[in-house]
């Protein structure tokens, strides 16, 4: 029997926190990088707890005209200023947090720059020493949390495409974003089952996940969330939280 913890990313005023909370075990709240405010936080973290879905900050560069999908250069100094001041709104309204979840470029950013995330995981130590991180396998932010007593949870992406490297396939590139669900199910089964994924060029590639995410702003999501945890339950995996 296998089981995986099953997180969304929420709080990014799509309208589909309360439908894709019973499929779900864990989210992760925008708070106010990419999108967010103390009142949007307060909603969700409201419905999450009504359901006994964990909750955690999803921190972001602060552009919301991308969403934070696009890489920024800011000063390490200037980073951490803008992650404390999201985080501030964060723990201000969230006091049961389960886990950190960098967003979207950050995320992908503290794949590969150590320096970039010794920093970050530094903010994250002043508001929550030793809390759950979600991040990528084989990432900095991985190894660098890690050293610095956090508890690394390693995520994959139900409804996102991988490069031969282990990142994910950039959202500009063709075929980026998974959007037939049957695709999705049989990815996310194989990254459970057998720690492996097929990459975008067709290789078979390490894959070592302990959550896993659908994004709430995905196409069909909804629908998705319901076929995945459905093929999960066909496949004698329960959905649980870390």
């Amino acid at each position: 029997m296998y089981s995986i913890d099953l997180n969304c990313d929420m709080g990014e005023g799509t309208g589909n926190d309360a439908l894709l909370m019973p499929y779900i075990s864990s989210c992760s709240i925008a708070c106010g990088g990419h999108y967010g405010t103390k009142q949007s936080i307060a909603a969700t973290a409201t419905l999450a707890k009504a359901q006994g879905v964990r909750i955690g900050a999803h921190p972001a560069y602060p552009d919301p005209e991308n969403f934070g999908r696009k890489p920024m250069v800011l000063s390490l100094n200037s980073l951490q200023d803008t992650l404390r001041k999201q985080l501030d709104i964060f723990f201000s309204v969230c006091t049961a947090v389960n886990h950190i979840k960098p967003h979207g470029a950050l995320y992908n950013d503290l794949f590969f720059d150590r320096e970039k995330a010794i920093a970050v995981v530094a903010v994250f130590s002043e508001y929550a020493p030793g809390i759950k991180v979600y991040c990528a396998p084989g990432s900095q932010l991985a190894t660098v949390a890690a050293e610095q007593g956090f508890l690394v949870r390693l995520e994959a992406f139900a409804d996102r495409a991988y490069a031969s490297d282990g990142t994910l396939v950039a959202r500009t590139k063709k075929n980026a974003v998974l959007i037939d669900k049957q695709h999705m199910a049989q990815q996310l089964i194989q990254i459970i089952k057998s720690e492996t994924v097929r990459s975008i060029k067709g290789e078979i590639i390490p894959m070592k996940a302990q959550t896993i995410c659908l994004h709430g702003d995905g196409v069909g999501v909804v629908e998705n969330a319901a076929f995945l945890v459905e093929s999960l339950k066909q496949n004698r995996i329960s959905v649980e939280g870390l």
